[in-house]
Order: structure tokens, then sequence, then C-alpha cells
């Protein structure tokens, strides 16, 4: 894929980077942070595009240095993303992670705002926006944990679920585009337009994840979109007691309904939506990275459509 391809000096360069500083660092926690960073990088999907998203934004914006601006931010990217994961799993899955990662977590967060304040300097304004951005994450990450745990009752808060609240969990992609902004000293329509890209891709990544991702999302009693929509259908038909539905319910009603497709028919929505944000800009890398998004969403959508129909026929048949 032209996306990546075009950019193995500046994947290497980075990990290099980071490889260096967390091997930099005293033992043990110098062996803790380069480990976890191995562990990340092999099993999440998408880690290089998360790297290479401040490269890519690059183009649309008019800076000195850019390639050094560049290859700091995708730093920053990366220690955001460790952070990120590392928090995420602990409220997730405490039983499964090893409590002292949150020391490394701790560290990739310093290195963060590191980053941003040398880049930037001290700017009120600037300051205030990250902390916005930080709030606004802390906010949804809460919400998600308060209230979208699903302990056998659909409330009506779940039943209103807020996809795009989700999309406020990429904080560490924010960072980049605001630093970038400040960077330009861009007008208020270029924050817009780039935020509004954000907010749109980040809710369609949320969406096309909670897909792919629904057993597992179901067996930890973590609701997403789909699977609130595939209870309701169950409750409603009267299918299962309430609270009673297991994995093999969840199975036959995205068989039985339309729901898995017409939650990556709004995936697609937010992803266009995200593409039309910055048309203007002239992001040639960012664009074709969008634009096979799409493609990979609408190919699913057909896949479970068809695969979908065939289980049905069996089953009539």
């Amino acid at each position: 894929m032209i996306f990546f391809d075009d950019f193995d000096k500046e994947i290497n360069l980075v990990l290099d980077d980071v490889n260096s500083f967390l091997g930099g660092l005293e033992k043990p926690i110098s062996d803790l942070g380069i480990s976890f960073l191995d562990k990340f990088k092999i099993s999440m999907k998408g880690f290089n595009t998360f790297l290479l998203f401040p490269y890519w934004l690059s183009e649309g914006f008019d800076i000195k240095d850019k390639e050094n601006v560049s290859r700091k931010l995708a730093n920053l990217d990366v220690y955001g993303i460790m952070h990120l994961r590392i928090i995420d799993d602990i409220l997730d899955n405490p039983e499964k992670i090893d409590r002292n990662l949150l020391l490394v977590s701790n560290i990739c967060e310093f290195k963060m705002y590191e980053i941003c304040f040398k880049l930037i300097g001290r700017n009120e304004r600037f300051l205030k926006d990250l902390e916005d951005t930080l709030t606004h994450f802390s906010n949804a990450v809460l919400y998600e944990k308060q209230h979208y745990a699903y302990k056998g009752l659909l409330t009506d808060e779940l039943k209103k679920f807020n996809y795009e609240l989700m999309a406020r969990k990429a904080f560490h992609l924010r960072i980049p585009i605001l630093s970038y902004l400040y960077l330009e000293e861009s007008d208020e329509k270029k924050k817009n337009d780039f935020f509004s890209m954000m907010e749109c891709w980040g809710t369609s990544m949320q969406l096309f994840n909670d897909v792919l991702g629904w057993k597992d999302d179901f067996t930890s009693g973590q609701m997403t979109y789909p699977l609130v929509k595939a209870i309701e259908y169950l409750e409603n038909e009267n299918l299962v007691d309430m609270g009673k539905a297991e994995v093999m319910d969840i199975a036959a009603a995205f068989i039985e309904t339309k729901i898995l497709e017409e939650t990556l028919d709004i995936s697609l929505k937010y992803q266009k939506k995200a593409i039309d944000s910055i048309k203007s800009y002239n992001l040639y890398y960012l664009n074709e990275f969008f634009e096979d998004a799409s493609n990979k969403i609408y190919s699913s959508i057909e896949k479970f459509k068809n695969k979908r129909e065939s289980i049905l026929k069996d089953i009539i048949n």
C-alpha cells in the first residue's frame, strides 16, 4: 500500500527514537517499556497508521522544518498510543495486565507533553486547548466505563448509544493536529475542518472496530452500538429473556437482521465526511488512506450481506 511503502524510512526512524529513549532509561523500567512496545506494535493492527498520521497530516500545513516536526509528532503519537493502550487495558482487563506498566504509561504521557512544549513553547491558548482535549478524552473513557457496561439491563442511555462520543478516545491523534495548527497560526476555519475530520474518522474507526470485535466486547460486558441493537432486537421479539442473551443469541441476531451492515453503513458515511472535511487541503497520503479505508468498509458491508443471505437460504431450505 502506497501510504505505508513510501514511509519505510520514517517508520524506522521513529521506532529507533522511541526504542533509544526507552532503552536509555534505568533498568528494570527500560526492559518493561521495550518489551511492551515490541509486543504492542506487532499485535496492534494499524500501529503504522497512527505512527504515520503526523507525516500525512503535515502536507496540509505551511510550517518551518516540516520533516523534523513531523518526526517529533510521530514520536509523540507512539508515546500516546502506548499510554492510551495501557490505561485502556487496565480499565478493561485489570486482572490480565501487569500493573507495573502504569509506570511506563506515566513516562509516555510525560514524553508527549515534553514534545508539545518544546515545539510550541508556553502558549496559554495552546495549553487551554490541550487541557480541553485531555478532559474530553477522560470524560469519554469515564462515560464508557460508567454507562456502557452491560449488567443485564438495556438502560435508556444504552438505547441512545452515543457512538460519536467514543471518537474522543483517540486523543493522541488530536494533539498533532493541535500542534500543527498553532505552529502555522491557522485560522478558525482550518481548525474546525481538521477537528471535524478527526471526529468523523474516529467515529468511523470505532464503529468498524465494534463490528469486527463484537464477540470480545460482549464477553467482557462492554456495550457497543451493534451489540445494543442486537440485544434490543432479541428482547423486543421475545427471543430471549431480559438480560439473558448469550454469544450464540447475538450471532443469531446479526444473521437475522441487517444490524452489522447498517453499523458499517454509518461507519462509511463518517469516513466520507472525514474525506470531505479536508478535501481542500491537498493531503494526498491521508486522502489515499481514507479512500482505502472506505473501500474496506464497503467491501465488508457486501461480505456481511452476502454471507447473511447465504446462511438464511440454508436455514430456510
